[in-house]
């Protein structure tokens, strides 16, 4: 073999070792550009390829972290074009990111985490609530490239819900559902079971503000408790216990 051969395939062999040894790290830096340092990777493990980590945020300047539970990802090979990258999440498997030219893509499922977790990510007075209960997130799907998320989904449901915004916090288990743009936000809840029986929908953008319309049946005289900033928007329909929540415009 000549010499500049040789020289060329351990250049090629050395470029390749170096990029399978990569290390996690990398995905924070990836994060913190995409969500223009919004999100990152703490204690990173392992490589691009093979590793673990636990993705943290903050919103704003707001100095509570928020941490997700930690995952875990390996390389499953190639499809449609992309690499392929399994999820793990406390050893069991949550589905899978691809990764390719034009962007990547994300399907998770059977994430769990506990509410207050999530607290200093919500807005205004709702990051005050110590919120409570369990967040099972059913479907996570979101697609976006290295500058930003263009499009996500959420199904998820928020178990034995409590805040301590109210004396008598509890307010029973709901069913979530949302989409996302670069607009705004948009969702849909639904409750399961508990003294509130709510149903509506709803958004969230900059030049909107928060919006939302419901249906609210309240079994244990909750209403009464609602703090000032919601117990102004419940209209009486005239059945016994029974609102329209309307909000519109709700600067958070």
């Amino acid at each position: 073999m000549k010499r500049s051969h040789q020289i060329i395939l351990t250049g090629l062999l050395t470029l390749v070792f170096i990029v399978w040894q990569a290390p996690a790290s990398l995905i924070g830096a990836v994060l913190r550009q995409a969500s223009h340092d919004a999100w990152d990777l703490a204690d990173a493990e392992g490589t691009l390829w093979n590793g673990r980590g636990v993705v943290t945020g903050r919103r704003d300047k707001d100095p509570r972290q928020v941490s997700l539970p930690p995952l875990g990802w390996k390389f499953g090979g190639f499809q449609n074009g992309g690499l392929l990258f399994q999820m793990q999440a406390h050893g069991q498997p949550v589905g899978d990111v691809q990764i390719g030219w034009n962007g990547w893509k994300a399907q998770l499922r059977g994430l769990t985490v506990e509410a207050r977790d999530l607290t200093p990510l919500l807005p205004g007075i709702l990051n005050k609530g110590e919120w409570q209960g369990l967040l099972s997130f059913q479907q996570i799907s979101a697609q976006g490239d290295r500058h930003a998320m263009r499009i996500s989904q959420i199904d998820m449901e928020w178990l034995n819900a409590a805040t301590s915004l109210m004396p008598q916090g509890a307010l029973g288990s709901f069913a979530l559902k949302g989409h996302s743009e670069a607009a705004g936000v948009s969702f849909s809840i639904t409750s399961q079971d508990g003294p509130l029986t709510l149903a509506g929908q709803g958004s969230h953008s900059a030049q909107q503000g928060f919006q939302f319309t419901g249906e609210l049946t309240d079994k244990a005289g909750l209403a009464s408790q609602f703090p000032g900033f919601l117990g102004d928007y419940l209209q009486p329909t005239g059945a016994p216990n029974h609102y329209t929540l309307r909000i519109s415009q709700l600067n958070l």
